[in-house]
């Protein structure tokens, strides 16, 4: 019985008298009306959890001398009518972007390094751990340390305190392919560059996505702990002016737009997570 080896070529090559090969994640569907009624399940589950706070925070009010939620909401409009307080919020903003497109870029980065060269994951893998182990907090001193109180020193925080978490995901990712996807690749002739970029990698795609969802979580709480200690002009520089004056409606409308914001971009990351483990088969 003769034995017949198929070439491996990477997918989407195409080319005439080649063999096409895709991974099994490119053969699972988009979307569903599963899947749909899930994410509205999901939403449903969040406004009603939402509706029990607001309701217990109005009850709070009524026995207690703490603000009411419409007394809150009313000075958070007020605010954000007010250009200082847009131009904090846009500085805040602006500095949370370029520190975690650094996250990504250095996090992915070492983390497809540490999974690609074993030696280097021996040498440097508890390294990123320890990073990772370390609150965005403690890392601001050591920041202003080296940047002084300035913005820079921000930035740094939240680098230092989110891409520990991409680093090992995404290493995670790399040597946790499922063993069936290895076996198949290496039979169709996948090896050397051509695996680790068009089996691995993709493979990995799930976790890296996981790590990128912590590491804006870990980094928005790194910006806030980096804008109070430094008082930048931001969200966490009003914190602290805020905390001096000891008004507390204007305080929990500042807590409650930071809120706000995490929460938004953490359902985005949420959706973006969601069509990867449906597009890579993990979920219905």
């Amino acid at each position: 019985m003769e034995t017949t080896h198929r070439r491996f070529t990477p997918p989407h090559s195409g080319g005439p008298g080649r063999a096409r090969v895709s991974t099994p994640f490119q053969q699972v569907g988009t979307g569903s009306t599963r899947g749909a009624g899930f994410t509205f399940l999901k939403a449903g589950q969040t406004l009603g959890a939402l509706l029990v706070l607001y309701g217990l925070w109005w009850g709070l009010s009524r026995i207690a001398p703490w603000p009411s939620p419409r007394e809150v909401f009313g000075v958070l409009i007020a605010d954000l009518r007010e250009a200082a307080f847009r131009t904090a919020l846009l500085g805040s903003l602006r500095r949370m972007f370029i520190g975690y497109l650094l996250v990504v870029v250095i996090g992915v980065g070492g983390g497809l390094l540490l999974g690609r060269i074993p030696l280097v994951d021996h040498m440097l893998g508890s390294f990123a751990v320890a990073i990772h182990a370390i609150p965005g907090a403690a890392w601001v001193p050591l920041s202003i340390l080296w940047f002084g109180m300035t913005e820079r020193a921000v930035i740094f925080t939240v680098v230092l305190g989110a891409a520990g978490i991409v680093i090992v995901s995404t290493d995670t990712g790399i040597r946790e392919v499922p063993p069936l996807i290895v076996r198949a690749s290496r039979t169709l002739g996948a090896k050397g560059a051509n695996y680790f970029w068009f089996v691995v990698v993709p493979a990995a795609i799930p976790k890296i996505v996981d790590g990128l969802r912590l590491a804006w979580a870990f980094g928005w709480r790194a910006l806030m702990a980096g804008e109070l200690f430094t008082s930048v002009n931001g969200l966490g520089g009003l914190l602290n002016q805020i905390v001096k004056t000891q008004d507390m409606k204007v305080l929990l409308a500042l807590m409650m737009l930071i809120a706000l914001i995490g929460i938004g971009i953490d359902w985005l990351f949420q959706q973006l997570q969601y069509g990867v483990w449906v597009r890579w088969g993990l979920a219905d």
